[in-house]
């Protein structure tokens, strides 16, 4: 990782809105060095934050050795493996930014992704939220969005793979309006744009998720706090395929969401046996879907 482009700053980069982007790596493999290129090469991105959670010992050293050549990279190293929100959290105390983007370290950011997501974001009331269009290697969509409303039900449709209704442009045949932002219920901390502030005001992730459905809680209190999350289906990123999920973790998430979401008393009635009931829902689709239950690295 000892030669990643840099980045023209002009003399008035003080003036400049400012991003952050916090990376969280785990045994992540070589998608992480494509990873950084696209950040390091994105204009508006001022600021790249690096959580070494619990990496092998070259990798660790290489990120070291990338610190210690760029002003413009923090690596910020646990002392013990943390959940995937704990260690976003940690990235984003530690960053400057105005804006922060949480990105996978699977993502490869196409350039000016950074850019459309703040537009996007401009005019919305606070707290907003904007996430981006993810594809595979082929080009097709990954899931990065989550439309209709967010419920204790909702864990039962995301352990499914059940996606939701699709967000619609204001003007289905104009071919501009698939480029603009449309209100959605949440979008993936894979590649995701929030103001700092309004990070903070939301007390940011919730630590209490190991590893998945902190987005969909963030992006919840975000809509509750009366402000918006958005899609902006013209900031894209190529996801690089991602490892299996551990069912029992992703239950985790999911049952936690499901407890914090319910309203009504059934959705309370089925948060009380939601972490075993999405067990068997998450081991059943893996079983069906021929995905090996290995550990998730990401």
């Amino acid at each position: 990782m000892d030669r990643f482009p840099s980045r023209e700053r002009s003399t008035t980069v003080a003036l400049e809105p400012r991003v952050s982007a916090i990376v969280v790596t785990r045994h992540t493999g070589q998608s992480l060095e494509l990873c950084i290129r696209s950040a390091l090469a994105e204009p508006w991105i001022d600021e790249l934050v690096i959580v070494d959670n619990g990496n092998p010992p070259q990798v660790s050293a290489a990120l070291r050795a990338l610190k210690a050549d760029r002003r413009d990279v923090k690596v910020i190293r646990t002392e013990a493996v943390l959940g995937a929100a704990a260690a976003a959290n940690l990235g984003a105390e530690a960053s400057r930014g105005r804006w922060l983007l949480f990105l996978d370290p699977h993502v490869v950011l196409q350039r000016g992704a950074v850019a459309r997501m703040a537009a996007a974001g401009g005019g919305a009331p606070a707290p907003w939220i904007v996430g981006g269009r993810l594809t595979d290697m082929n080009g097709r969509d990954r899931r990065a969005v989550r439309g209709g409303a967010l419920t204790a039900w909702s864990a039962v449709a995301v352990a499914l793979d059940w996606p939701g209704p699709r967000p619609q442009p204001r003007r289905k045949r104009d071919k501009a309006a698939a480029d603009e932002p449309t209100r959605v219920a949440a979008v993936s901390a894979a590649f995701m744009l929030i103001p700092r502030i309004d990070f903070l005001d939301l007390d940011g992730f919730d630590e209490g998720f190991a590893t998945d459905a902190a987005d969909l809680d963030l992006c919840r209190r975000a809509s509750e706090a009366g402000g918006r999350v958005l899609f902006q289906p013209a900031a894209a990123g190529v996801q690089f395929t991602s490892t299996a999920r551990l069912a029992r973790r992703e239950a985790q998430g999911l049952a936690l969401f499901a407890a914090k979401s319910a309203r009504t008393p059934f959705e309370r009635a089925f948060a009380l046996i939601a972490r075993p009931a999405l067990a068997v829902i998450l081991g059943l689709r893996d079983f069906i879907g021929g995905r090996p239950p290995t550990r998730k690295v990401a």
